[in-house]
């Protein structure tokens, strides 16, 4: 089934449907003179006003008029002032919508050079040394035993991949579980990628990191849009702190109490001013999610003591 999606409103386009809207003007106007002509409005109205003139200011009643004209015509300013910032948050959230699937092209098309062809490559090396030398057993053997290496690492270099793209715990086991999963993951994760170069090229060896995961109540069987999304928010946020923060210790807890969900992602790192203009695209990303949630998002950070994210939203 094809995807369904809503054209964007560009302001060009609401600028000529008020462009019409004011064209429509001078019709009404020459719509409600004729009609009053026709029927003798204005004489009808004088003679019903007469008959209250002791009793109604009928002569107050034109500046009410006009004052009631001009507060639905500042209305109408505001409306418009308020769709215009509309479009530009519009176009600023679909820059950055393109902006995050490019840089995700890229990291795929990085792994899929730097993991799968690598193996691959010593792969078809190792396979193509066989078919010109196969006479030595033991060397035979060393280097099946090599192909055999290189197609595992090739495998879980796909299946990370995969799983990068969409987790796959998500689906088979539900929320808590692949949110554990996911704290495994980091857990294992070797802060040090750069260890298999040589000495002068190495960076600092960074300490490692401690992630620990609190859930309470239960928090399986939200919707699907529920499930990926907080998901998203936790490792989005992860990936943030592991990209700024420095920290020794990260901290996730999700509580769940009817009807609303609470996640707290708290860290000891280096923290931010908050009154900094810039704030970064991660944390953009989680305010993005959970505003299309209809939750809010709270950042309390102190410079070189940490920062805690708690995101909340209405689920039941």
């Amino acid at each position: 089934m094809p995807l369904q999606t809503k054209p964007i409103i560009t302001q060009g386009g609401f600028l000529r449907k008020i462009g019409l809207d004011f064209i429509w003007v001078p019709v009404a106007f020459i719509f409600t003179y004729a009609i009053s002509s026709y029927l003798n409005i204005a004489d009808e109205f004088y003679d019903w006003a007469s008959l209250y003139e002791k009793s109604i200011d009928i002569d107050e009643l034109l500046p009410a008029l006009l004052a009631s004209l001009m507060a639905l015509l500042w209305f109408a300013n505001r409306r418009t002032n308020e769709s215009r910032i509309l479009i530009k948050k519009n176009h600023a959230l679909l820059q950055r919508i393109l902006e995050v699937q490019e840089d995700e092209r890229k990291r795929i098309a990085r792994d899929l050079h730097d993991d799968l062809g690598q193996y691959l490559s010593a792969i078809k090396a190792q396979a193509i040394s066989l078919q010109y030398d196969s006479s030595n057993v033991e060397d035979t053997q060393l280097t099946l035993k090599r192909i055999i290496s290189s197609a595992n690492h090739a495998f879980d270099a796909a299946r990370n991949m995969i799983r990068s793209l969409r987790p796959v715990a998500l689906d088979d086991l539900g929320l808590s579980a692949a949110l554990e999963h996911l704290i495994d993951t980091w857990q294992s994760i070797n802060i040090n990628p750069k260890a298999h170069e040589p000495q002068a090229f190495q960076e600092p060896k960074v300490e490692s990191t401690h992630y620990q995961l609190h859930i309470h109540n239960p928090i399986d069987g939200f919707h699907e849009k529920i499930n990926i999304a907080l998901f998203r928010i936790v490792q989005e946020a992860l990936t943030n702190i592991a990209k700024h923060a420095k920290a020794k210790n990260v901290s996730i807890t999700i509580t769940h109490e009817k009807p609303y969900l609470t996640i707290a992602i708290a860290d000891d790192g280096v923290g931010f001013d908050k009154g900094t203009p810039a704030i970064g695209y991660g944390l953009l990303g989680i305010a993005e999610r959970a505003e299309v949630l209809g939750g809010t998002l709270d950042i309390s950070s102190q410079l070189n003591i940490g920062t805690t994210l708690t995101i909340q939203l209405e689920v039941d």
